[in-house]
């Protein structure tokens, strides 16, 4: 089942209530996740609230992965989302800490107890421009603060169609001949398995930011 999406064009919780502020809803995450948040940062919505958990036990992965997509492209409009997440082990919450913190984080398909040192540490640590992209003529740099120390990645001439396919927003479908193509994001944590799908972590920077804007 398709998770329902609620718009909102404040996060106040006053203001929400004022004639105007609620868009209405999505009845679920939208098949181009690139476009459609751009449209729904140019119409002026500024919180988005996912009602159903992101399930990364799942073992097929479709839901959550088209979930993670969504919140990755509204965490890079700077747009704030409401969601939950489970996960095998919540020990494992860096390589999605740079997508918008979540309001609880579950261990497991069915635990119900919030883990709330990984939350609090996930809102603690979350910045603007955590681990984003910008594109040049002929490369992607990356740039990485999800662990301690900062990486930059320089990936040239990306030309591949499975590689394409993930910037563009379309998870690929984790085989054994994707994953050899995309070994190397895989050992960099550029990209993330849930179930049967790989999908691109990183999102594209919409202003490059100060150095004193981050930690």
């Amino acid at each position: 089942m398709k998770p329902e999406l609620t718009l909102w064009k404040d996060r106040d919780p006053a203001a929400m209530l004022l004639p105007g502020i609620h868009c209405g809803t999505l009845d679920g995450p939208p098949d181009d996740p690139v476009d459609a948040v751009a449209r729904l940062a140019s119409s002026g919505v500024q919180f988005v609230q996912v009602r159903e958990p992101v399930d990364l036990t799942d073992p097929d992965g479709a839901s959550a992965v088209a979930v993670l997509l969504l919140v990755r492209e509204l965490t890079s409009h700077g747009i704030a989302v409401d969601w939950t997440l489970r996960m095998a082990d919540p020990a494992q919450w860096r390589a999605l800490s740079h997508l918008h913190p979540p309001a609880g984080v579950f261990r497991g398909s069915t635990g119900e107890e919030n883990e709330e040192p990984v939350v609090a540490a996930w809102r603690g640590s979350f910045h603007i421009a955590k681990c984003g992209y910008r594109r040049g003529p002929g490369f992607l740099e990356i740039r990485d603060h999800r662990w301690d120390s900062f990486r930059r990645l320089v990936v040239n001439a990306p030309r591949s169609a499975a590689f394409q396919g993930l910037l563009d927003g379309v998870p690929a479908v984790a085989s054994a001949s994707a994953e050899r193509v995309l070994e190397r994001h895989l050992r960099e944590n550029l990209l993330h398995r849930v179930g049967r799908y790989l999908w691109w972590t990183p999102y594209r920077l919409r202003r490059w930011p100060l150095s004193t804007t981050i930690p």
